[in-house]
């Protein structure tokens, strides 16, 4: 009786902490995302910093200062073509809205017909409507807020990436001090290593899969005439980070394109079979075998993830989620008390490095 009564009182414990955990995430968000965001900057920014040094003939030779100058131009470069490519396409935007607004109210008309409704409204009746109804000048106000909290996060974010960097061998020093005996220190680095392999291999293969399907998309895109199929594919490759939901958006969007640029059922039915196919294919053949057991986590526990950072953090906790679940279960994995959570958050109860290692292999 004293056994389970020890057992509920843990549970009850433990259910308290996880509710103040939560809570605490949620409150300290303004706080906490930046900071994340910005270790996770810096650990992108380190990452490709190695891939600079592992170029051919030159990397070897080249000192660190000029490999993080190079990964910094790289990033920008990325940023730059991005930005670019969004002012393009608004521009192509703008030409083609009459289109855009024709073929909408064709099918609005059109499912009105089918649902047998009357008195339909036509567009400028529904647009001058949502007019009348939205304070202009409080809508600006806010998007003037929203672009600058948005460039103000960005400015925090890369500060804490640059002193993430600037500390990085005194943190790694400190957490391996903060064990009691030589034997805790070495698990202290086993458990820090284990980390950074693990989540720098689900960053490298999930960007790869990502470009795979983001490329693909694109080239059905391009067959098919869908406008914006470049800005479509860089979509895609972002999204395609988000686990599950992620890849319905992806195709959802450009598929809606395609009814309100052609205003026929056949583009918008080719890019439907297209995309979704492509999103099969990659998804259950392609990156199963790439990341295998690398991840070791339930489908049900990425879901659950999913779900609870994306109520904690919004956006950002849905690209988050899934590294933030592995360094969990594997910090869980470390003490005694909590190795059953991470049995729980593990795809088939291997939480120890060697037998990850040795199902891997």
């Amino acid at each position: 009786m004293t056994v389970a009564s020890d057992a509920l009182t843990r549970l009850a414990a433990g259910a308290v902490l996880a509710i103040a955990i939560g809570y605490i995430l949620h409150i300290g968000r303004p706080i906490l995302v930046p900071l994340v965001l910005g270790v996770f900057v810096a650990y992108i920014l380190i990452t490709l910093v190695d891939w600079v040094k592992k170029a051919p003939v030159i990397g070897r030779f080249m000192p660190d200062w000029l490999a993080h100058i190079s990964a910094l131009l790289l990033i920008g470069a990325v940023i730059w073509a991005i930005v670019m490519m969004v002012t393009s396409n608004i521009a192509q935007v703008e030409r083609q809205m009459p289109v855009y607004r024709e073929n909408l109210q064709f099918w609005v008309e059109y499912v009105s017909e089918l649902l047998g409704l009357e008195d339909v409204p036509t567009l400028p009746e529904v647009f001058d409507r949502a007019v009348a109804a939205v304070d202009i000048g409080r809508a600006l106000g806010s998007t003037v807020g929203i672009v600058a909290a948005l460039l103000g996060n960005l400015v925090v974010i890369a500060i804490y990436a640059l002193f993430v960097l600037m500390e990085r061998r005194a943190t790694m020093a400190k957490l391996e001090r903060l064990a009691d005996t030589p034997e805790g220190a070495k698990r202290v680095a086993s458990a820090l290593g284990e980390i950074s392999e693990r989540i720098g291999r689900y960053l490298t293969l999930k960007a790869f899969v990502s470009a795979v399907v983001g490329g693909a998309s694109w080239v059905i895109m391009r067959i098919i005439g869908i406008d914006y199929a470049e800005f479509w594919a860089v979509l895609i490759f972002v999204l395609n980070f988000i686990p599950y939901v992620g890849s319905f958006v992806a195709v959802l969007l450009p598929v809606t394109l395609s009814l309100l640029q052609f205003g026929t059922l056949a583009p918008f039915l080719a890019a439907l079979v297209g995309l979704i196919s492509v999103q099969m294919v990659v998804g259950n053949l392609l990156e199963p075998r790439l990341m295998g057991r690398s991840l070791n986590l339930s489908p049900v526990v990425i879901l659950l993830s999913l779900a609870a950072w994306s109520a904690l953090w919004g956006l950002v906790g849905a690209f988050l989620c899934v590294p933030i679940t592995v360094i969990m279960m594997i910090i869980f994995a470390e003490f005694d008390v909590t190795r059953p959570l991470a049995i729980l958050l593990s795809q088939d109860g291997r939480v120890d490095p060697e037998e990850n290692g040795a199902a891997s292999a």
